[in-house]
C-alpha cells in the first residue's frame, strides 16, 4: 500500500532499504545509523513507507491508534488480506477490546503456568531424541520447530496431526511473504484460512473442555462471536504462535552456544534466569517491526507523514535506543531496569508474552542439559520484518 497522496508532496530521500543485502547482514548496525541520522526514515521499497527507529516515537505511535491504525496494514510488504481477518490484530480499540477480553482467559499467567509441565516434558523428550542420534543437529527442525508446534497444540487444543500441519503451512506462508511471492502467499493463506475454518467447525460440532481448548473457551465467552470471527482469531494464532517463537528460541540457542560464559552462569546459578530472558527479548525481538497506516496528515520529529502512508514501528531499533538503555548494543545479562518492548506496547501489545517466557525457560533449561553446545558452521538469520536466527547447527554430544 502506498501513501494516498504522497506524490502531491515532495517525497523524502530514501534513508534505507530493509531488503538490501548489506542491511540484512546487520540490521542492528543499519538501525543504529538511522537513529542518529534519520530517526523517521523513508524507504522507497514496496510503494514507500516510513520507519520509526527511536523508542519514544515507537511508543507514542503504538499508543495512538486514532492516528496510526492497524486496520489497513500490519506488515510490509503487505501479506494477502483477502479471506479471514486477523483478530484482534487488524482491529483498533474499541473494536479490538471485545476480542482481547475473550482471549485473555487463555493467555493469563495462571492459565499459562498450567502448561509448564507438558512443555518441559516435550522439550526434554526432543532433546533426548537428539542426543540419541549423536553428532551435529539442526536445532530449528530438530528441537525448536516441533517444540513450538507442540506448544501451539497445547495452547489452542490441537491434536498432534493438526499441530504438524499448522507448522508446515505457517513456515511456508512466511517464506512466500518474505520472498515477495504474493500469489504463492495468497494460496497458502487460503490454506491456513481453510484450516482455521475446519478447526472451528469441528469444535462447534463437538465442543471440548474450555479449560483445554481455546476455541471452546471463546465459544463459552459472554461475547457472541460469529464463525468467521472465531476462525479469524484462530488464524492469527496459527501463524504468530509458531513462526515468531521459532525465531526467538533459535536465537536463544545461538546465544548460549556463542556465549559459553552465560551458559555456565545459568548452570551454576550465578546468573538469574529472569533478567537474562528479559535481556534476550530486548536483544533478539523476533518481530522486528509491525506496520500502521497514518489516518491523517501528521508529523513526527518534524518529519511530515501524509495520510495513508504506512509507518513501521521498529521494536528492534527501539530496544537499542541509547536514550533509554545504557550501553544498548551490549548484551547485559542482569540488565535492570529493562523497559524493552519486544512484545509491543499499547492496545496491540502481544497477548502471548507469558507463554513466550515459559517457552524460553523450558528451552534454556533443556539446552543446558546437553553435554556440549558448539556451533557448526554459520546460522541463518531472518529477514525483514522478522529478526533472529532461523536455522543453526550445534554439536550437542559429549
Amino acid at each position: 500500500m502506498a501513501a494516498e497522496h504522497a506524490d502531491e508532496l515532495t517525497r523524502p530521500d530514501a534513508a534505507w532499504d530493509p531488503a538490501a543485502p548489506e542491511v540484512q547482514a546487520d540490521y542492528p548496525a543499519a538501525l543504529a545509523r538511522l537513529r542518529e541520522e534519520a530517526p523517521v526514515a523513508w524507504s522507497d521499497r514496496w510503494g514507500g513507507f516510513f520507519t520509526l527507529t527511536r523508542y519514544a516515537d515507537v511508543v507514542a505511535a503504538s499508543r495512538d491508534p486514532e492516528t496510526f491504525t492497524a486496520t489497513k496494514m500490519t506488515v510490509i510488504p503487505s501479506s494477502p488480506r483477502k479471506g479471514l481477518p486477523r483478530l484482534p490484530l487488524q482491529k483498533d480499540p474499541p473494536e479490538s477490546d471485545r476480542y482481547r477480553k475473550a482471549l485473555n482467559a487463555s493467555f493469563k499467567l495462571n492459565k499459562i503456568r498450567t502448561f509448564e509441565a507438558p512443555l518441559r516434558e516435550m522439550a526434554s523428550k526432543l532433546m533426548d531424541d537428539l542426543l540419541a542420534k549423536g553428532g551435529p543437529v539442526e536445532i530449528a527442525t530438530g528441537l525448536v520447530e516441533p517444540f513450538t508446534q507442540g506448544s501451539l497444540g497445547i495452547l489452542v487444543g490441537l491434536d498432534p496431526e493438526e499441530a504438524m500441519e499448522v507448522g508446515r503451512l505457517s513456515h511456508a506462508y512466511v517464506e512466500k511473504v518474505q520472498g515477495e511471492d504474493l500469489p504463492g502467499a495468497g494460496e497458502l493463506s487460503r490454506q491456513v484460512d481453510g484450516f482455521a475454518e475446519r478447526l472451528v467447525a469441528d469444535r462447534v460440532a463437538r465442543l471440548r473442555d474450555p479449560e483445554t481448548d481455546i476455541v471452546s473457551s471463546l465459544m463459552a465467552h459472554d461475547a457472541a462471536f460469529t464463525h468467521e470471527e472465531l476462525a479469524g482469531m484462530v488464524r492469527l494464532m496459527l501463524i504468530g504462535g509458531h513462526v515468531v517463537p521459532r525465531n526467538f528460541l533459535c536465537s536463544i540457542a545461538w546465544h548460549l552456544a556463542t556465549h559459553p560464559d552465560h551458559a555456565a552462569g545459568l548452570k551454576d546459578g550465578s546468573l538469574a534466569q529472569g533478567p537474562f530472558i528479559e535481556e534476550l527479548l530486548r536483544f533478539y525481538p523476533a518481530n522486528q517491526a509491525l506496520v500502521r497506516v497514518a489516518t491523517r496528515d501528521t508529523e513526527i520529529g518534524g518529519t511530515p507523514i501524509p495520510k495513508g502512508t504506512p509507518v513501521a514501528l521498529n521494536f528492534l531499533s527501539a530496544n537499542r535506543d541509547a536514550n533509554v538503555f545504557d550501553d544498548p548494543e551490549t548484551f547485559i545479562p542482569d540488565r535492570s531496569p529493562n523497559r524493552h518492548i519486544a512484545f509491543g506496547i499499547g492496545p496491540h501489545m502481544c497477548l502471548g508474552l507469558a507463554l513466550a517466557k515459559l517457552q524460553a525457560q523450558a528451552i534454556i533449561d533443556t539446552l543446558l542439559t546437553a553435554p556440549r553446545l558448539e556451533m557448526i558452521g554459520r546460522p541463518t538469520f531472518a529477514r525483514w520484518t522478522e529478526y533472529g536466527v532461523t536455522k543453526l547447527t550445534l554439536d550437542l554430544s559429549a
